[in-house]
């Protein structure tokens, strides 16, 4: 057994997002690895990060069962992180991609990307859209860097790749 280890350099976790304005619902990739690859923002200094993907339960009782009965019905699927704010990626973004806050206030359709152990050759990701919400930047004297959470709200279904 193989274990996903993303403590060594160059297996680090990498979230990335493409905001651009361009439909890629067709084909995603072109979103980071075609056209749309100079509006890539990577999302810094990621400190958590959670793939949420949930089937939906339908259940019913019987009266001629001791159990009860489940179908799936269609998933919801997120992406949760915490992350340390930058002014770059918060505030300006990446050419006509906006920074994470103007993406998140003109809730802009986001194309994103996470890869799991890495960005290099072979290395898997899973992939999509969605909206970006849950936007909390908080700041203490205890943590004295600007640190949110940020939630990716997608619209259908995840999809996976390999980086060529």
């Amino acid at each position: 057994m193989s274990y996903i280890n993303v403590a060594e350099t160059g297996q680090f976790v990498t979230l990335k997002i493409n905001a651009d304005g361009f439909d890629y619902s067709s084909n995603v990739d072109v979103a980071f690895d075609g056209a749309g690859s100079a509006n890539v923002v990577t999302v810094p200094a990621l400190t958590e990060i959670t793939l949420n993907a949930t089937p939906g339960l339908f259940r019913w009782k019987q009266l001629d069962a001791l159990s009860e009965y489940v179908v799936t019905t269609a998933s919801t699927n997120s992406l949760a992180a915490t992350v340390v704010l930058d002014e770059t990626s918060f505030f300006t973004g990446a050419n006509s991609t906006l920074g994470i806050f103007a993406t998140t206030n003109n809730k802009t359709p986001t194309y994103f990307r996470m890869y799991w152990q890495g960005t290099t050759s072979s290395d898997k990701y899973v992939q999509g859209v969605g909206y970006l919400a849950g936007l909390a930047p908080v700041v203490t004297p205890d943590s004295p860097v600007w640190t949110s959470p940020l939630t990716i709200e997608v619209s259908g279904a995840f999809t996976e790749g390999t980086v060529a």
